[in-house]
């Protein structure tokens, strides 16, 4: 386990009480930039492309979902249940997102890699 998990390097295989988390296809976005690819829950692949760290809380693996659009990408914060992986989109899209923690109900990231520009939503009510 990394001790401090970035969009660049994280752990590609996690165990949360009995649940399998897993990276696969990893590519990075731009050259020094973000890594995505498949993420796996139990050996059931996700569609869409997921980018790293993941954080789990209370029954939910919250991930950076990568998007294309016509114009422009990004990515969305994902909210993916365990148990039914149902995933409910939490953000708009944003140039990065960077996972650093979930406390008194909500998750807080970064929006750049130099960690300058951090932000917090509430997940409670979502």
């Amino acid at each position: 386990m990394k001790s401090k998990e970035t969009p660049k390097d994280f752990d590609i295989n996690k165990k949360i009480n009995q649940t399998e988390i897993t990276y696969t296809n990893l590519k990075e976005i731009v050259q020094g930039g973000p890594e995505i690819g498949t993420i796996s829950i139990n050996g059931i692949s996700l569609k869409g492309d997921f980018g790293g760290p993941c954080i789990y809380a209370n029954g939910n693996l919250y991930a950076p979902n990568y998007v294309r659009k016509f114009f422009g990408r990004g990515f969305r914060l994902a909210k993916i249940n365990i148990q039914t992986l149902k995933i409910e989109y939490l953000t708009k899209i944003k140039s990065l997102i960077y996972l650093q923690k979930i406390e008194r109900g909500e998750i807080y990231f970064f929006e750049d890699l130099n960690e300058r520009y951090l932000r917090r939503i509430n997940i409670e009510s979502k």
